[in-house]
């Protein structure tokens, strides 16, 4: 039986998953209070990296150990937010993004006044920082921390899914050569030589761009 299911079709349902569950998200979040907003969005970005990371490592059971095993080098919010910029996967705002959202949740996880909440001061800072990495949102204005802070996690999330499709998209390096060549027998049509020196040739050029884009 012929699969007629195309790499496009494959990378439209990817985005429609994550847009569906993204929307789940933001709509619990909105009903937390803010503690749990906090540790629930900063929980939900942490699973994001750990998506990506999968996305990026073999799948064997080592990246599994290395990801969920509580002596896993890969098991903390921190060492994955690492991890990620040592990749060159996300960006130096986007680094520094996670670890205010970071500090965010740990603020409001080891606080035990029962009234504390993103009217803090220190907190409002933090939100405020956070929101400032994000040359897009800089001109923009919300009228509580708390707006500050969804608003910020609406925002980073589009990033982050851009970014993850993109590595969803040119994970397939053959669809890729197909695309640049405007031919969909272009990389199958390829000797193994030939191949070699396209794969090749097509990886340069992205880390190229993606290393160009990391110093903007």
């Amino acid at each position: 039986m012929t699969n007629n299911i195309s790499n496009s079709d494959i990378q439209k349902g990817f985005l429609k998953k994550a847009e569906t569950r993204f929307d789940k998200f933001i709509n619990e979040l909105k009903q937390e209070s803010d503690r749990g907003a906090a540790i629930f969005a900063a929980t939900f970005f942490e699973y994001k990296l750990k998506e990506i990371l999968r996305e990026l490592l073999n799948d064997a059971p080592s990246t599994k150990n290395l990801l969920e095993d509580a002596n896993g080098g890969l098991n903390t919010f921190s060492a994955k937010i690492n991890i990620c910029l040592s990749l060159g996967y996300i960006t130096r705002n986007e680094y520094n993004a996670l670890n205010h959202l970071k500090k965010i949740r740990n603020q409001f996880a080891h606080n035990f006044d029962f009234q504390f909440s993103f009217s803090d001061a220190k907190i409002t800072a933090l939100c405020k920082s956070l929101k400032n990495e994000f040359k897009e949102l800089k001109e923009e204005e919300f009228e509580t921390a708390r707006e500050i802070f969804i608003g910020s996690i609406i925002f980073f999330h589009r990033q982050l899914i851009d970014r993850q499709y993109e590595l969803f998209t040119f994970a397939p390096i053959g669809f890729k050569i197909e695309e640049i060549h405007n031919d969909p027998n272009a990389y199958i049509n390829l000797g193994a030589n030939e191949r070699m020196l396209e794969e090749h040739r097509f990886l340069e050029q992205e880390w190229a761009k993606q290393r160009a884009n990391r110093k903007k």
